[in-house]
């Protein structure tokens, strides 16, 4: 509670002509009895009865010989755990803040993300691999291609687990069902990283994502969420149950109108292309 300079001298005034006593008028006025106590005291040893607050005056006692060393090591690069041991006479929290005024940090520039679009079909594919925990935690992994331009679903087959040897015999599976491809877009996965998968390529372009940059790949996690969102519709037994779910999901994906398709299904889309010639494969 605050109170005013004029009721704390009232107050003390009222106590030392001792019309009334301590406990008495801190009941009346309602102000704890230790404080007007501790008032009366002050102004009887001939102090002020009531200090006012005030912010303390914090100052750096770094001398400037040091702050001089600082800046010279933070200006050559050096990070502020190097400079603060170096140093030795100041703390680490000093030598930040220091840093962060003298050379504060500069806003980091955000990428554009490239996306990919193709007007012809089997131009460029994507491909992901996608992990779902079936009856008793069971891991299954899941791999697919699908076409940018018609957005045809092609290959979805699930594993045990998403190694190289799983990567290329998806692979090998879309080049049977597909006939051949353009180009393939993936991200920086190991698995797709390794030689082996460019040389099962076999002369198909291959186009690696920025590392990080899951936008750049947008088809194809938007097809691994709506694949686990159909997942969970089902108590998934096994790697066979959910194999011959996921025939099941590709034909209903194929044969379903999408907005990006202007409402047409991927079967629809594709036979439009494939009529117009608007087709680029490599046989």
């Amino acid at each position: 509670m605050k109170y005013t300079d004029d009721v704390v001298e009232k107050i003390v005034a009222r106590l030392e002509s001792g019309q009334v006593g301590r406990c008495e008028l801190a009941r009346v006025v309602g102000i704890p009895r230790k404080t007007v106590s501790r008032w009366l005291n002050r102004k009887m040893a001939g102090k002020p009865a009531r200090f006012k607050r005030k912010a303390k005056n914090v100052w750096n006692k770094t001398v400037q010989p040091v702050l001089d060393r600082l800046h010279a090591l933070l200006k050559k690069g050096r990070s502020s755990m190097l400079t603060w041991l170096d140093v030795g006479k100041t703390c680490l929290r000093t030598v930040q803040r220091y840093k962060k005024r003298w050379f504060p940090p500069q806003p980091k520039k955000r990428e554009k993300s490239k996306r990919y679009e193709r007007r012809h079909a089997l131009s460029l594919l994507h491909t992901d691999w996608g992990v779902k925990r079936i009856l008793n935690g069971v891991r299954c992994c899941f791999s697919f291609y699908v076409d940018d331009a018609s957005r045809k679903l092609y290959a979805l087959k699930a594993y045990t687990k998403a190694d190289l040897f799983n990567t290329l015999d998806n692979q090998q599976l879309a080049k049977k069902k597909i006939g051949g491809f353009r180009a393939v877009l993936t991200d920086n996965a190991k698995v797709f990283r390794s030689v082996h998968y460019d040389d099962g390529l076999g002369g198909i372009q291959h186009i690696k994502t920025r590392p990080y940059n899951p936008k750049c790949n947008g088809k194809a996690e938007a097809v691994v969420k709506k694949i686990k969102r159909y997942l969970n519709r089902f108590k998934v037994r096994d790697l066979e149950h959910a194999n011959q779910l996921l025939v099941q999901f590709q034909r209903e994906y194929n044969n379903t109108p999408h907005s990006s398709l202007k409402y047409r299904t991927p079967n629809q889309v594709f036979k439009e292309k494939r009529k117009n010639g608007a087709i680029s494969a490599v046989t």
